[in-house]
């Protein structure tokens, strides 16, 4: 009885990760620069790898509903929500950004300076040339429904903005950190859960089948 109730409740918690409203992907890269801005962070330095949990909504009155977070370097990013925006046509190359975060930003620990965060903005380029026609949905970079056409994707990057003021000074300067974005996987469709809860569900009934016969 044990092992159905469990399996009731691990069937339950899969059909409701399979009913999120999005599309998740990880975000691979380094960072690129700027130097003043590396040297300003002492957790985070060019060169360094970073990984961004990206999850992209579908398309609503012409955004999409964007959270990520993740680790550049030595420097956690709690989840992060923001709107993302979709274009093609006369500013090319096809694009996916995402707007200033909606939610509070942590700061990096400064390197003998207090770091104020600004901003983290995410942007993904697809198709050099789109001209003015449309493009068909199915080869579009993002999809309506949220979900990334990882074909056409090209290059893209973060661009981090933030203040920094040295350690005793009464002045400042503003920053931009930057990397590059080389590799995007897609994360296994919430339905795979599903299937897994089936599969193991089966397994328990049926050896407790064996065990009463």
């Amino acid at each position: 009885m044990k092992q159905i109730i469990f399996f009731g409740v691990l069937l339950s918690f899969a059909c409701g990760v399979n009913a999120k409203p999005y599309y998740s992907y990880d975000l691979y890269g380094t960072v690129t620069g700027e130097a003043a801005a590396a040297n300003a962070l002492a957790n985070v330095d060019i060169g360094d790898e970073f990984l961004i949990r990206l999850d992209i909504g579908k398309n609503d009155a012409g955004e999409h509903l964007i959270s990520f977070d993740g680790v550049i370097g030595g420097w956690t990013i709690f989840e992060q929500e923001s709107n993302g925006y979709y274009h093609w046509g006369d500013w090319s190359p096809e694009r996916f950004y995402t707007t200033g975060s909606l939610s509070p930003l942590a700061a990096p620990e400064g390197n003998g300076s207090v770091v104020t965060p600004y901003d983290i903005y995410l942007t993904l380029l697809g198709m050099e040339e789109t001209g003015t026609v449309p493009i068909p949905e199915e080869k579009q970079l993002v999809r309506d429904t949220g979900e990334l056409n990882l074909d056409q994707f090209r290059s893209g990057g973060f661009h981090f903005w933030f203040f920094n003021q040295l350690d005793g000074s009464s002045t400042g300067s503003e920053q931009d950190l930057y990397g590059s974005i080389t590799r995007i996987l897609k994360v296994p469709e919430p339905g795979t859960l599903v299937l897994s809860a089936l599969g193991l569900g089966f397994f328990l009934i049926k050896r407790r089948q064996r065990h009463q016969r």
